[in-house]
C-alpha cells in the first residue's frame, strides 16, 4: 500500500493549498502539500521533507498534529493510504519551489473551498472539519 503524508496549513483561520500543473493526475486542481512516504522515512519525517521541497519553510515532529487518516483506491486501482496532519507554525516564508508543478499558492478558508479541489482532499477537509479521523473511500 502507498502512503501520502498530507498537511494542512493553517494561518488565520485559512488553509493553504497548491494549484497542481503538469501533473498526470488532477493538473489544474487545487490540492494539500505533501507527497508519497518513502520506503526509509517515518511518515512525519516524509511530511517535513516534502514541504521543504514544496514550499520552502521548515516545520517539526512538534508541529504536526495528526488529524485524519483516509484509505482509497486511486484512479488506477492502487491502494492507498493519506495521512494528515495540520500544522500551525513553522519557520520561514512560504515561496513555490516546484513552479514546473505548482501554478499557484492560494489561502482559502474551508468553508469557501475552490470548486477545483482534488475531491479526496475536499473530502479530507471535510472529515477534519467533523473530527472525523478516519475513513475510507473508491473501495
Amino acid at each position: 500500500m502507498l502512503t501520502y503524508a498530507l498537511g494542512i496549513l493553517q494561518k488565520n483561520e485559512k488553509i493553504l493549498f497548491l494549484l497542481r500543473k503538469n501533473t498526470p493526475f488532477f493538473s489544474d486542481y487545487y490540492g494539500l502539500i505533501g507527497g508519497k512516504v518513502e520506503d526509509d522515512e517515518s511518515i512525519t519525517n516524509a511530511l517535513i521533507r516534502e514541504i521543504y521541497e514544496e514550499i520552502g519553510i521548515t516545520i517539526t515532529k512538534d508541529d504536526t498534529h495528526f488529524v485524519h487518516c483516509l484509505s482509497f483506491k486511486n484512479e488506477q486501482g492502487k491502494a492507498i493510504l493519506a495521512v494528515v496532519f495540520k500544522i500551525n507554525s513553522w519557520t520561514s516564508s512560504i515561496i513555490n519551489k516546484e513552479p514546473d508543478k505548482c501554478a499557484d499558492l492560494a489561502w482559502f478558508s474551508s468553508d469557501n473551498l475552490p470548486q477545483n479541489i482534488i475531491p479526496r482532499h475536499h473530502h479530507i477537509m471535510e472529515m477534519v472539519q467533523q473530527g472525523i479521523l478516519y475513513s475510507e473511500s473508491s473501495w
